[in-house]
């Protein structure tokens, strides 16, 4: 009984299975049918793409290289170039004032100081008494040695007349002539000795420094006094190697110098050019010599010198800040017919707030002083002011 059940439940299944398939095709594949659903959407949005991608490809395309459109002109500022007639190329170098003379006076024979008549500081001139020795030691001996020349004297009167009258041989008058000419010496340093014991000015200046004491004892050669010379001053400067081969003994040049705050202008003369330069900063030391008796000028002061290193004719000077710095030197802007043009320049002095060109410009040039910044070369350019 028990194997005659599945037989009977066969077609059973086979009929429930048969039934299942008949209603999926009555029904549709859902499967299939979910497919669909999830790839439409992508289908008309690739469909919209391609729509938009022909559109774009049929726009007319634009030209790429268009005609850029054109500055607007600058509007700037020129000068016309006229060279100077005369230009005197100068430079300024700071320098060093220096007295005239400084001279140490010292004794010449030893004794006592009796009297120092003038203070330091005070103007003496040449041949003043600076200090006075004492010369009781000194007197005596003078006026022996002018007793002896006179007693000499008297010796070779009478030796030449007994010569004269034969009365006694030629030899005693050779011998009286010598002891006169001694006596004359003798007494000529003794002379000397006490003229010294006045030490006097040799020359004129101010007494700078007294180095000895009333009472004091000095021996030949001690320093007794400083006398500076400042009426006249050296004012010394260091010129550079390659501009001392512009001057010469005899050319002048100007001293600016500050006095109880007021500028003083003065001119002086180059009397000194060192033939050694200095082995550090290879400058060569010029010596240029004024008069100072108003006493604008101090030992030791610092003061400004122009020097003229030469005088150009027909010279261009320019504004300096009409110049551009580039890479390679210096450029200026000109303009030639209604266009900013670029000119390389070299450039020379520069003296207050001008340069001189050497080179790139030429008389009649219209130079661009304001708005060059703003220029580029072949621009066009509107001239607002014309200097």
């Amino acid at each position: 009984m028990s194997g005659k059940t599945p037989e009977k439940g066969t077609p059973i299944k086979t009929a429930n299975k048969d039934s299942h398939l008949a209603n999926e095709s009555q029904n549709g594949n859902p499967k299939k049918h979910g497919w669909f659903r999830r790839n439409i959407p992508k289908a008309v949005i690739i469909i919209i793409a391609a729509v938009i991608l022909i559109v774009i490809l049929k726009i007319p395309k634009r030209d790429r290289y268009a005609e850029p459109t054109p500055a607007a002109p600058v509007n700037v500022t020129v000068m016309t170039i006229n060279p100077e007639p005369r230009f005197a190329e100068t430079f300024n170098l700071p320098a060093v004032v220096e007295p005239n003379r400084i001279v140490t006076v010292a004794a010449e024979v030893e004794g006592r100081i009796e009297r120092i008549p003038s203070a330091e500081g005070s103007r003496v001139q040449a041949g003043d008494l600076l200090v006075q020795l004492n010369a009781d030691l000194i007197r005596p001996q003078f006026e022996i040695a002018e007793a002896q020349l006179e007693r000499d004297r008297i010796e070779f009167e009478r030796m030449k007349e007994l010569v004269e009258n034969d009365a006694t041989p030629r030899s005693d008058l050779d011998n009286a002539t010598t002891g006169l000419a001694i006596s004359k010496s003798q007494l000529e340093e003794v002379r000397a000795r006490l003229e010294r014991t006045r030490i006097l000015a040799p020359i004129s200046g101010v007494l700078n420094n007294t180095l000895v004491e009333e009472g004091e004892y000095v021996q030949v050669g001690t320093p007794v006094v400083e006398i500076v010379d400042t009426d006249t001053v050296k004012v010394v400067v260091d010129v550079p190697e390659r501009d001392i081969s512009f001057f010469d003994v005899g050319a002048e040049a100007e001293v600016f110098l500050s006095y109880k705050d007021q500028e003083k202008s003065l001119t002086g003369t180059i009397t000194f050019i060192s033939e050694l330069a200095d082995q550090h900063t290879r400058s060569t030391s010029v010596e240029i010599t004024l008069r100072n008796e108003k006493g604008f000028m101090r030992s030791g002061q610092i003061v400004r010198v122009r020097l003229t290193r030469r005088v150009l004719q027909d010279a261009i000077l320019i504004p300096l800040l009409a110049v551009i710095p580039t890479e390679n030197g210096n450029a200026v802007y000109v303009v030639v017919s209604e266009e900013a043009q670029r000119r390389e320049v070299k450039l020379g002095t520069i003296e207050k707030d001008r340069v001189h060109v050497t080179l790139g410009l030429e008389p009649g040039d219209k130079l661009i002083i304001a708005g060059h910044r703003f220029v580029a070369p072949g621009q066009k350019v509107n001239v607002v002011e014309e200097k």
